[in-house]
């Protein structure tokens, strides 16, 4: 059994997301503050080992109102069930599956109230929410003092009652029938159904004095206290139970030796009439307790080769984080084994595993993490798997794609419309990359992990065909910012720029329309005319060759050909001979702004330096050449493309990039370039609201139909 569907409400930015968690491990990605560290807390609020500890601003902003609605009801005298519903909450739906056929179903049993032999849906509804006895703590407050806003002081006052009027509630839904509720008391049930633990991202390695820290060494003592107790495995108590024994042995040693000494330390007590004949006598007794030399006095070091071992903290913040999370699995897992109840499946964050380990160690550690899985629990072969399942939190790319598509969940943070605050939306690559065939979802994945893509965690993006527009990019946005005012200069802002070519650069129009990432793609008009040649055996062949833009046909470039394609129409390549209408010359160069954009895209490729000029450039190395016509003595003239077209072609590209990008100081960026990063520079396009969740009853309902 494993927590299948998760669905969030009203906790900060998780105003209302749902996303699908993996058997093994499911990785969340995004840029920052986007609600990635807010779904651990959430988990951790009802789950973990501390308890429930919300306060007023766990609440989602959007919902922070109903409080005030409230309160105006309870003034107007309205039925008490109707302001106990306009109170916000938050809530946590957790759908779990399982196999009808197994021979227990342990906790999850209580949950399962459907009578559907056929179902294999649990639904668990966790609920931070009053109760009508609180309404009147929650909602009555005195009148604010003078000078002071009611609004505010109303807030000050729920900052206070919010912990005392609100709990934890828990309920089983039938996933058949939504009014079919099953209410537990307390939250004894959720203890028993749900292991929830949390690798922080901050571990503290690295706070203590070089060479001090002993994080690791500390570790050693949680593991003992879960062997200790009487319902650790077998094979941990008798462990337990020998550390015991041996510190038991030596402590009477040290009282039989020890003591006798330290009694002659003790002063001479008798001169001061002391003890008299009604006192006790005085004597030492020195006793050890194994969890206090584990915790205080055990340290991890590192054999040296000539017996002078290195401190925990003489190694490197890798190493030392690696072994930590590793313990920590450890540790959480003989927890889940000692249990009296085994939960019925074990939830674990790790947030960001990458801090201080080298890529290579990132890319393959959620490999590494399954593997450990696997390991972990050969130790109890007797016993059943372990059931965990991981929720990895990262800005890396390196883990992120090293991850399956299928197992990584984007978390995007954007302005909504109507505006009704910020809040997070989960984009989930299981659903959203289906569109896309199987072929080109490889592609994209060997892609990004091959040239290590950071689009998962970009404000925005800039596609490029080769080398040199990549080169030069950050010197042509050092150049257009110098017009832009400073909110929008494009050095403020996390822009990546990823070398795609010409060829394939529109493979990656569904990713980022997936993404809702706001990208500019530069590539080259790419002019091509029709010829004939002949092939080996001298017979005539036609094909389609490169020439300057004002003797071309069409385009072969493929980033165009698909962006501009008509819905419906099959690109037969350049194999074509009939011209395309939507991809010859002067089409491509009448076509406006609006036209060139898609969603949150924007094509960019060569046009008239001077507007309405019929001189336009094929690519970027003759643009350059005709934006800068005395660097390259390019004289006027009817013929200066064409002459701007041979200059081109005697540029070594790489050299011309990094001349321009270091060398030149004062040179004019191509037209289509300007207006192309001017657009980027702009805040991207509101998002497009979503449909509403479909609640998990009715889904799995669905789903069980089907």
């Amino acid at each position: 059994m494993r927590i299948q569907k998760v669905r969030v409400e009203g906790f900060r930015l998780l105003q209302d997301v749902e996303l699908m968690l993996e058997p093994g491990s499911t990785v969340i990605v995004g840029r920052n503050n986007s609600g990635k560290t807010s779904l651990t807390d959430v988990f951790e609020r009802f789950a973990g080992d501390v308890g429930a500890k919300f306060r007023l601003e766990d609440f989602s902003a959007g919902a922070r109102s109903k409080f005030f609605e409230a309160r105006e009801l309870r003034q107007k005298g309205e039925d008490p069930d109707k302001v106990l519903s306009t109170l916000p909450r938050v809530t946590v739906t957790l759908t779990f599956a399982y196999d009808s056929a197994a021979h227990s179903l342990g906790p999850l049993s209580a949950f399962i109230i459907d009578l559907d032999m056929g179902s294999t849906a649990a639904i668990a509804k966790l609920e931070y929410a009053p109760t009508l006895p609180s309404l009147q703590q929650l909602l009555e407050v005195a009148e604010a003092p003078d000078g002071v806003d009611p609004k505010i002081h109303f807030m000050r006052h729920l900052k206070e009652a919010i912990p005392k009027a609100y709990s934890v509630q828990i309920s089983a839904i039938d996933p058949t029938d939504p009014a079919n509720v099953r209410q537990f008391e307390g939250t004894t049930h959720l203890a028993a159904l749900l292991q929830c633990n949390v690798v922080r991202a901050q571990r503290t390695l690295d706070h203590a004095k070089h060479g001090d820290t002993d994080v690791i060494g500390k570790l050693l003592s949680t593991l003992f206290k879960t062997a200790s107790t009487p319902t650790a495995a077998a094979a941990d108590q008798q462990l337990a139970a020998q550390l015991k024994s041996s510190v038991e042995g030596i402590e009477r040693e040290v009282q039989s030796e020890f003591d006798t000494m330290l009694k002659a330390l003790l002063p001479a007590m008798n001169v001061l009439g002391f003890p008299s004949m009604n006192d006790t006598v005085l004597q030492p007794e020195t006793s050890l307790n194994v969890d206090a030399l584990l915790s205080d006095h055990t340290r991890v070091v590192y054999a040296g080769a000539d017996g002078v071992h290195l401190p925990e903290g003489y190694n490197g913040l890798g190493t030392r984080n690696l072994i930590y999370m590793l313990l920590q699995l450890e540790s959480h897992h003989k927890l889940y084994r000692a249990r009296p109840t085994r939960p019925a499946t074990h939830l674990i964050f790790i947030e960001e595993p990458e801090a201080h380990l080298h890529p290579q160690m990132q890319e393959v550690f959620i490999n590494q993490l399954n593997a450990a899985v696997g390991k972990l629990s050969a130790k109890y072969p007797d016993e059943p798997a372990w059931q965990v399942q991981f929720v990895i939190t990262t800005h890396s790319s390196h883990v992120a794609n090293a991850a399956p598509f299928e197992a990584i969940r984007y978390f995007l943070n954007q302005q909504p419309v109507p505006a009704s605050g910020r809040r997070t939306k989960v984009k989930d690559f299981k659903k959203g990359m289906a569109a896309i065939s199987k072929p080109e979802q490889e592609f994209l994945h060997q892609y990004m992990t091959l040239t290590k893509c950071d689009l998962y965690f970009a404000d925005k993006a800039i596609l490029v065909e080769g080398t040199t527009e990549r080169v030069l990019m950050p010197r042509l946005c050092e150049i257009v910012d110098a017009d832009l005012d400073e909110e929008h200069k494009l050095a403020k802002q996390y822009i990546t720029t990823v070398e795609v070519g010409g060829a394939y650069a529109h493979i990656f129009y569904p990713l980022l329309d997936f993404l809702e990432l706001k990208t500019l793609v530069v590539t080259d008009l790419d002019a091509v005319r029709s010829a004939t040649k002949k092939d080996r055996k001298g017979n005539d062949r036609k094909v389609w060759e490169k020439c300057p833009v004002a003797l071309g046909e069409r385009t072969s470039n493929a980033a165009i050909r698909e962006w501009f394609k008509p819905p419906g129409e099959k690109d037969e390549g350049e194999a074509e001979a009939r011209p395309a209408p939507d991809f010859d010359m002067k089409t491509l160069l009448a076509k406006t702004d609006t036209e060139k954009l898609s969603g949150y895209r924007r094509i960019a490729y060569q046009v008239p330096e001077t507007p309405g000029s019929n001189i336009c450039a094929r690519t970027y190395e003759d643009a350059l050449v005709l934006a800068n016509p005395q660097i390259f003595q390019l004289a006027d003239g009817n013929g200066q493309a064409e002459d701007a077209w041979d200059i081109a072609q005697d540029l070594p590209k790489s050299e011309t990039a990094l001349r321009f990008a270091i060398r030149e100081k004062n040179w004019k960026v191509p037209r289509y370039m300007i207006d192309g990063l001017k657009w980027l520079s702009e805040p991207p396009p509101p998002a497009a609201e979503d449909p509403p969740v479909v609640p998990p009853v009715q889904a799995a309902a669905r789903e069980a139909a089907v």
